[in-house]
């Protein structure tokens, strides 16, 4: 790990893992970041790999340890975030006999990881380690894990610093069949109203200017998907923003309009496109370095298996400089964009305390444009997809795939240990944020001041909004008492905790936290009689049969012309 350049190690320690923590107090090279529970130990480790773009590493203990990162690999998985997992397992001699705390996790962990292996041999242990510190990288990043048994921490090895026979090639693109690319150029000529669809993908190669200088040459609207909004400046005149469940209305007529879709670095997941049946009367380019993805849920008309950046940079060569420009489908699309902004301005007056986007305006506001914003999962982060600009692509961390409560305090903390040098946002709702709050404990005890915002609505109010749109308002289990209180919760980690009135009083707390590095949790009051995120397009519709917000009853997502 030192030779790796590994500065942190995140994780708890126990019995099957204690060889490995002992070894690392006779090091300073490596900080040991002990967390209050194995979740946050992954999600932290998880968001640092995210920004620092290589992986990060846990440590755990066997049984409960390992079985408790379960969530956070599995959102690495979904999210494509490389990963090292150090599990420790019981005496390859106990093997079998149900011994205290033995649980086969590589078992477990194998569908959700890119490579989980049992190292029996000592001497394969550093191999081990370098190729699943390699693979977790390789094409589309990803976890891997490897369970060491305790006697195997402790023999001495005389195994080198090689790596082990494993098949590296599955994991590498190919480079872009000609063939392909040049099918994928007349396609894109041919088209009235091309549209290019970003995922996450294109972050991770690296791939931003690619698509701009794309987009700007078909005159192109760029959609996201959710994690793709993270490979976009969204002040970026051909930027529409997400499309989808909680998309922009903007970005879903683009998207349900548009002849031919250039997908780059993106699975076509339901929660983006809404229905797939639609998509079969478009011409699709599908790009992305993972072959099993292509196909999967759409058929495209033409697929490359390659790095999105370099397949872009040879569909670009191909194509010719001053091509035809649909300004009218883009001034369509932007004026749906200004009626939107009208509509929230009106909307905005029916809220007694806070309107969310609002509380996101202002934030935006007051935060330097590289900062770095993670969110939990809920109302809150369908706010974010909506209404938080990034302009520094690789600063918004989000649970997207598998959408975990209580990512956002680990990940901001990992993100803070990645960047110390970067403010730290940290965007949760109330429910989310109980999940993993004890981690708070880290702030003061690692020197790690984030901001935390909870849109405190005492819900779980993306599942109640569900229960009032889809269940006849039968509202069960979704909303919570008056406990606990934040502020107080906030004393007790020895954070500075405020409970602001107006807009002013948040940006000015978020300010102060800037001005003197020390953290602070911001704790908004939102009415959850009124916190219902729309746009809206309800599980199994299409894009244009979205639920808009009042005053957008007459605006058609259709393209008449």
């Amino acid at each position: 790990m030192v030779k790796r350049g590994i500065r942190h190690l995140m994780g708890i320690p126990g019995g099957s893992i204690m060889p490995l923590f002992d070894a690392l107090y006779f090091t300073n090279d490596i900080e040991v970041v002990l967390f209050k529970h194995e979740q946050g130990a992954v999600h932290a480790a998880e968001a640092y790999g995210r920004i620092s773009r290589r992986p990060a590493v846990a440590a755990v203990t066997s049984g409960p340890g390992a079985t408790n990162v379960v969530t956070g690999v599995a959102n690495a998985f979904m999210d494509s975030a490389p990963l090292v997992v150090l599990t420790g397992q019981v005496p390859t001699s106990m093997f079998g006999r149900d011994a205290f705390q033995e649980t086969d996790i590589v078992g477990v962990v194998s569908p959700i990881t890119k490579f989980a292996y049992l190292v029996k041999d000592p001497s394969e242990l550093v191999p081990a380690f370098n190729t699943a510190y390699e693979i977790s990288m390789m094409g589309r990043p990803g976890p891997t894990l490897l369970d060491l048994p305790r006697d195997v921490q402790l023999a001495s090895s005389t195994g080198g610093d090689g790596y082990m026979r494993v098949n590296y090639e599955k994991f590498m693109p190919p480079m872009p069949n000609k063939e392909d690319i040049l099918k994928a150029v007349k396609l894109l000529l041919e088209a009235e109203r091309p549209v290019i669809l970003v995922g996450g993908g294109a972050y991770w190669s690296g791939a931003t200017n690619e698509v701009l200088v794309l987009a700007e040459m078909l005159g192109a609207p760029i959609v996201s998907t959710f994690p793709g909004k993270n490979a976009i400046p969204h002040n970026h005149p051909l930027y529409m923003g997400p499309s989808g469940m909680h998309g922009r209305l903007e970005a879903d007529a683009a998207l349900a309009n548009a002849d031919v879709i250039l997908a780059v670095g993106t699975r076509f997941s339901d929660r983006t496109v809404g229905r797939f049946k639609e998509l079969a009367d478009k011409k699709i380019i599908h790009v992305d370095v993972d072959r099993s993805e292509v196909g999967k849920n759409v058929k495209p008309s033409v697929s490359i298996i390659a790095d999105a950046a370099i397949a872009l940079r040879e569909i670009i060569s191909y194509l010719p400089n001053g091509m035809r420009r649909n300004e009218e489908f883009l001034a369509w699309l932007r004026w749906i964009r200004a009626r939107f902004e009208e509509a929230l301005e009106k909307w905005e007056r029916e809220f007694t305390s806070f309107a969310p986007w609002k509380v996101m305006k202002m934030l935006r506001h007051v935060m330097p444009l590289d900062s770095i914003t993670v969110t939990g999962v809920g109302s809150h982060q369908m706010w974010a997809e909506l209404h938080w600009d990034v302009y520094v692509p690789g600063t918004f961390l989000t649970s997207a795939g598998l959408g975990t409560m209580g990512f956002c305090v680990p990940a901001a903390l990992g993100a803070k240990l990645a960047a110390p040098d970067r403010p730290v946002l940290c965007i949760d709702g109330d429910g989310s944020f109980q999940m993993t709050m004890n981690n708070l404990s880290l702030v003061r005890d690692y020197n790690l001041p984030i901001i935390v915002v909870i849109f405190d609505n005492r819900a779980l109010m993306l599942v109640k909004q569900w229960q009032i749109y889809m269940y006849s308002r039968r509202i069960i289990a979704t909303e919570f008492s008056h406990r606990p209180d934040f502020l107080k919760i906030a004393d007790a980690y020895e954070i500075e905790g405020v409970r602001p009135s107006t807009y002013e009083e948040i940006g000015k707390a978020v300010e102060w936290a800037l001005r003197n590095n020390e953290p602070v949790i911001i704790d908004v009051t939102i009415d959850n009689d009124k916190d219902i995120v729309l746009p809206w397009v309800k599980p199994g519709d299409w894009l244009t049969d979205a639920v808009k917000p009042p005053g957008m009853e007459d605006v058609e997502l259709i393209w008449r012309r």
